[in-house]
């Protein structure tokens, strides 16, 4: 492309040196123009008749001037004129017949560079949800439903917790709000791998009515990580 625009600097150059050129031949022409003014004046001058006498002699005829008159010079001096501006007028639109063809070549590769440009493409990455993020802790299932539970029965289910990291982890069980609940489980869950918590409710300490408790199981090198699961039941 920077070729291109070389080239096209190097032709204004050469039309610059070109009006250039015209512009001093038209002071050429205008001063030789000047010059053959003033010959012409000259002419006058030295051409002017002399005082004749009023008598003349009858015996002699009148011999014609060989010389060119008055109308001689004016059509001499018209035709120069009329020569020079044609030729000054010819110079000139030769010098700018060329200028609407590089014109219009500079807009076309104007335009052509301009396409060339393409914008950058932008990727935009959708946020990961909560769900696509592995959790060191999952509990399954999310809650159990007990049923109907005597009063001085026990009834007991089994939750399986999941150590999906890479180093074993030591878990500890929140005790329950009621204080009616009992857990069964290994101290250590190995990396990768499945231990069962079983819990039991037991009815002869629990109130009477619908039971529902939220059991959060932890690592107790961190309590911020850690799952959860619900027990829910009836005791009547």
């Amino acid at each position: 492309m920077s070729d291109d625009f070389g080239t096209i600097s190097a032709r204004r150059g050469e039309r610059a040196k070109e009006i250039e050129v015209l512009r001093k031949h038209r002071e050429s022409l205008v001063k030789m123009l000047e010059d053959v003014d003033a010959q012409l004046r000259e002419l006058e001058v030295f051409e002017a008749p002399a005082t004749r006498p009023l008598v003349t002699t009858p015996e002699y005829e009148e011999v014609p001037s060989t010389q060119p008159g008055n109308a001689g010079r004016v059509l001499l001096l018209v035709g120069v004129v009329v020569v020079a501006l044609a030729l000054i007028g010819w110079l000139v639109w030769r010098a700018s017949s060329d200028r609407p063809a590089e014109t219009a070549t500079v807009v076309e590769e104007t335009a052509t560079a301009t396409t060339a440009v393409e914008e950058p493409e932008t990727t935009t990455t959708a946020p990961a949800t909560i769900a696509e993020v592995a959790q060191p802790f999952t509990a399954a299932p999310a809650s159990q439903d007990y049923g109907l539970v005597r009063k001085g029965t026990r009834v007991t289910r089994q939750y399986e917790v999941t150590n999906n990291s890479d180093e074993p982890m030591s878990i500890t069980v929140s005790r329950s709000t009621c204080r009616c609940l009992y857990y069964e489980h290994a101290p250590v869950i190995p990396p990768k791998a499945k231990e069962s918590i079983t819990v039991t409710v037991d009815g002869a300490k629990a109130k009477a009515g619908t039971l529902r408790e939220t059991i959060r199981v932890t690592s107790r090198a961190d309590a911020s990580v850690g799952t959860s699961f619900d027990v829910i039941a009836t005791v009547r």
